[in-house]
């Protein structure tokens, strides 16, 4: 995914802003159902809505979470069968949608199809990651040898945890900080 020039370093810096309204440090693990709290948007679970629905049952990957206007606020609607980090990362990635302007959209088109913006997709994506480890929490996890404890620590999956850390440049950094030779040098 190519994104505009400048977005990963605004998503960061965002997810640093949304973690010092919070009270908490860069490193800080974040807990997007208390950002949800904190900013007066309800979460719904979908088995509120509808305990029998199929998402809730075998087809609960076909839905992870939609962002509502409810009246003058916003809502997240999320699946509640999902592992709690799947939950964690669905509300960061709705947040994402929020906190970068996001126009809230139908979520299918007139013939029914699902409407969906890979750009705006990407971006929530990104920032939803960012807001769960921030480039600066990806370089504590490297710098202080977390890599067994940080997928509890920040409650996220190990697909998220490994992103993260390879899409922040967190082992990069922590090799030329540490004099260490780059992946794949001849040293």
């Amino acid at each position: 995914m190519t994104f505009r020039r400048g977005f990963k370093a605004e998503a960061n810096r965002i997810a640093l802003r949304i973690r010092d309204r919070m009270g908490l440090s860069p490193i800080d693990p974040l807990d997007p159902f208390e950002v949800c709290t904190r900013l007066d948007i309800r979460v719904i679970r979908l088995s509120e809505i509808d305990p029998h629905s199929a998402f809730l049952r075998g087809e609960s990957s076909a839905f992870s979470a939609v962002t509502v206007p409810c009246g003058h606020e916003m809502a997240i609607v999320h699946n509640d069968s999902h592992h709690l980090y799947r939950q964690r990362s669905n509300l960061a990635h709705e947040l994402a949608h929020c906190f970068l302007g996001h126009k809230c959209t139908p979520p299918l088109t007139e013939k029914g199809e699902r409407a969906r913006d890979g750009g705006i997709e990407g971006e929530a994506n990104f920032l939803g990651g960012a807001l769960l480890i921030p480039n600066e929490a990806a370089l504590h996890i490297i710098s202080n040898g977390l890599m067994m404890a940080a997928q509890r620590l920040y409650g996220v999956s190990q697909a998220m945890l490994t992103y993260r850390l390879r899409i922040s440049g967190a082992h990069t950094i922590y090799r030329r900080r540490s004099g260490l030779p780059y992946r794949g040098s001849r040293i």
